[in-house]
């Protein structure tokens, strides 16, 4: 046999014992979720968390704000987007990843969300909260994106 094919064999069955070892760990994802599932109802009165994060904030310095629209967009997200510029603040509030409204300044939706994306520095702070039951109308982050790139395009 062919040393090298050896060799690989071996590393091959070393990574999958390695592989089988962690998924039987009491901690692994599989075991947990067994954990979970076979766990008693919690008690009367008792708090559950929510494993989600309540809040995500950052620094548009680190990830900018057409970045981090197109993440609440991809994943459905729905809360309410604070960024801070100095001391000028907008909001922009999202329903299961469409945008529904802006304001920043003394500029509302479409114009508010141009002036937003052209911040380079200031702070974000995304406050998670429960999707409404009935249908919202909202305009896609991706159809924004495009018309302040347009426009960007434009006054240049």
């Amino acid at each position: 046999m062919n040393p090298s094919l050896a060799a690989a064999i071996v590393i091959g069955i070393l990574f999958l014992a390695l592989v089988v070892r962690l998924v039987s760990r009491p901690g692994s994802a599989t075991n947990s979720a067994r954990r979970k599932a076979d766990a008693p109802p919690p008690l009367p009165g008792t708090v559950v968390r929510d494993p989600r994060p309540e809040v995500m904030a950052g620094g548009l310095q680190h990830m900018a704000l057409a970045d981090l629209l197109q993440f609440l967009a991809q994943g459905g997200h729905t809360g309410t987007l604070q960024i801070t510029s100095g001391r000028r603040t907008g909001i922009v509030r999202i329903v299961q990843g469409l945008v529904i409204h802006a304001q920043y300044r003394r500029a509302q939706d479409l114009e508010a969300m141009y002036q937003l994306l052209s911040l380079s520095i200031g702070d974000f702070r995304f406050k998670f909260e429960e999707p409404p039951s009935e249908p919202v109308r909202g305009h896609e982050v991706v159809d924004i994106l495009m018309l302040w790139l347009s426009r960007r395009e434009e006054q240049r």
